[in-house]
C-alpha cells in the first residue's frame, strides 16, 4: 500500500482531497495530513510516506520549501504538487525539483479524481520500475551474509552516492539514499571511511529480497545510530538481534519523566546522577528525531532559565548521525553549565546547595514553599540562599519557580482535560483565580485561553 500524506493551508482543499480520492482503488492510503511545510516535516519524523501530495503556496513554509527539505531529508519519497493554474513558473521549479506530476485544482473541481489519480498511479508504477535494480539471484536472498553500508551524513542530494570514500562494489544495490547493500564480495579496505559506517548482517539466508531490505532500512532507524562508535566503524549484526531493544518511540510516562529529570538540574554537578542518566535514555533508545526533538525544547529550557549569565547560548545540531555524536553534544553543553556557575565566589558546597534548591523545587512544586523553607532544607540562611540563587541561576528563587509552575500549567492544560482548579493545585496554588491571574501575566492568556489556543493547534 502506497502511504500518502496531504498538505494544503485550505482545510476544505485537504479534506475534501483526502475523501473524494478513490485511494484504495490504486492501492495507496492516507496516512496524514498538514496545512503547512513545517507540520509536514514533524509528521515524517515519525512517520513512513511514500507520496507527497503538497500545495505550492502555503504560509510558513511554502511547497517549494518543503520540496528541498524532503528532497534532503527523504529522497524516497515521490511527490505530487497541488496547483492553481496560473502557477506556471511555481510548476516549472517543482519539476525540475523532481516532482512527479502536477495537480491543477481545477481538475478537482471538474471531479476528475479517478483519471488524476490513474495518471499518477501510472506514474508511480513507471518511476518504481525504472529506479529498481534487478534482484541478482546469486547473492541477496542466496547468501547467509550480507553487507550494508551506511551514510552518517545525511545526504543532499537525490541518491547520496556522491561520497568520495565509498569504494562501493559494482553489485551493490542501493536500498534507499545512502545505504548500499551486497553479498560474498568482502569490501574494499576503504571502507566504510570517515562518514560512514559498515554492517555484516549474519544469518539471513531465505529471506526474500524485499524483507532482507526491508531489515537493512530498519536497521538504519534506530539501531544503527546507537551501536554506531567511531573506534569501531564495522561490525557484525545477527537477523534475530537486528531489531533495536526499543520501538523507538517510549511511553508518554517516559518522556515526561525523562524531561523533567533533564529540566531538574540534577545532572550537572553530580557525576553518577548524568551518568545513570544518560544510560538510561541510550537504554530506552527513542528514534533519533524524537531524542533530538525532546532536547531541542530541553535547550530552549536551558537557556531560558540561564539566559542572563551565559556567555553565549546553548545551541543545538540540526542532525545527529549517532549516539555517540549526541552524548559528545550533551557532555559539552553540561561542561558550558558548569563552568558558568563555577563562579570564584562560591565554593562548590554552594553551588550544589542551589542545585539541590532547583531540584527540590521540582519535586515539590504542587507544595507553596518560600525561599525561607528552601534555604532551611538545603542548610543556608534565607538571606544568604536568596543572594546566591539569584547570582547562580540568574533569577530569584520567587521567579524561578514561579516559571517552572507555568510551564507545568501549561503541560497539564495542552495534554488533560483537568479543571483549572485541580491544576492550580498541582502547581502550588490553593486560590484558583490568584492563579489565573499569574498565569495571564507570565504567558499573556487566561488558562482557559490557552487550553483552547492548544486544542486549536492540535487539531490543525
Amino acid at each position: 500500500m502506497i502511504r500518502v500524506m496531504v498538505v494544503d493551508d485550505d482545510k476544505l482543499v485537504r479534506k475534501g482531497l483526502i475523501s473524494a480520492m478513490p485511494w484504495e482503488q490504486f492501492g495507496m492510503t492516507v496516512v496524514g495530513e498538514a496545512n503547512n511545510g513545517e507540520n509536514a516535516l514533524k509528521f515524517m519524523e515519525e512517520n513512513q510516506v511514500d507520496l507527497l501530495v503538497t500545495d505550492l503556496a502555503m504560509p510558513v513554509m511554502s511547497g517549494i520549501e518543503l520540496m528541498r527539505e524532503v528532497r534532503r531529508r527523504y529522497p524516497h519519497i515521490q511527490i505530487v504538487v497541488l496547483t492553481l493554474h496560473q502557477d506556471f513558473e511555481y510548476v516549472q521549479e517543482a519539476l525540475r525539483l523532481g516532482a512527479l506530476d502536477y495537480i491543477a485544482k481545477i481538475e478537482l473541481e471538474s471531479e476528475q479524481f479517478e483519471e488524476v489519480l490513474g495518471r499518477i498511479a501510472a506514474l508511480l508504477r513507471q518511476k518504481t520500475a525504472a529506479e529498481t535494480p534487478l534482484p541478482r539471484p546469486d547473492e541477496l536472498g542466496q547468501a547467509d551474509e550480507v553487507y550494508a553500508l551506511y551514510a552518517l551524513t545525511s545526504p543532499v542530494g537525490g541518491t547520496g552516492t556522491d561520497h568520495a570514500d565509498f569504494a562501493v562494489p559494482e553489485q551493490a544495490v542501493e536500498a534507499e539514499a545512502g545505504v548500499w547493500v551486497w553479498a560474498r564480495v568482502p569490501p574494499d579496505e576503504r571502507l566504510p571511511g570517515p562518514d560512514g559506517a559498515l554492517v555484516l548482517f549474519r544469518n539471513v539466508k531465505g529471506m526474500d529480497r524485499k524483507a532482507l531490505l526491508r531489515l537493512i532500512r530498519d536497521y538504519r532507524r534506530t539501531g544503527l545510530f546507537y551501536d554506531y562508535d567511531p573506534s569501531r566503524p564495522h561490525w557484525t549484526v545477527r537477523r534475530d538481534a537486528a531489531a533495536p531493544e526499543g520501538d523507538g518511540a517510549g511511553t508518554a510516562e517516559d518522556i515526561d519523566r525523562i524531561r523533567e529529570r533533564w529540566v531538574s538540574f540534577e545532572w550537572i554537578y553530580d557525576d553518577g546522577r548524568f551518568a545513570a542518566m544518560t544510560d538510561e535514555l541510550r537504554r530506552i533508545r527513542l528514534a533519533p528525531a524524537r531524542l533530538a526533538r525532546m532536547f531541542f525544547s530541553l535547550a530552549d529550557e536551558w537557556n531560558r532559565l540561564y539566559r542572563p549569565i551565559l556567555p553565549e547560548l546553548i545551541v543545538i545540531d540540526d542532525f545527529f548521525p549517532s549516539w555517540c555524536h549526541f552524548e559528545s553534544w550533551l557532555s559539552g553543553t553540561r561542561e558550558a553549565i558548569r563552568q558558568t556557575n563555577a563562579r570564584p565566589m562560591y565554593s562548590p558546597e554552594i553551588q550544589q546547595s542551589i542545585v539541590k534548591a532547583m531540584n527540590l523545587a521540582h519535586q515539590m512544586l504542587n507544595q507553596p514553599l518560600t525561599a525561607g523553607d528552601i534555604a532551611q532544607m538545603v542548610n543556608m540562611s534565607s538571606s544568604y540562599f536568596s543572594q546566591c540563587f539569584k547570582n547562580i541561576v540568574g533569577r530569584t528563587y520567587t521567579d524561578y519557580v514561579r516559571a517552572i509552575r507555568m510551564e507545568r500549567a501549561k503541560r497539564y492544560l495542552a495534554h488533560t482535560t483537568k479543571t483549572v482548579q485541580w491544576i492550580a493545585e498541582q502547581v502550588g496554588y490553593s486560590d484558583e483565580k490568584y492563579f489565573s491571574r499569574l498565569f495571564r501575566e507570565e504567558v499573556g492568556m487566561l488558562p482557559s485561553e490557552y487550553r483552547q489556543a492548544a486544542a486549536v493547534d492540535g487539531s490543525e
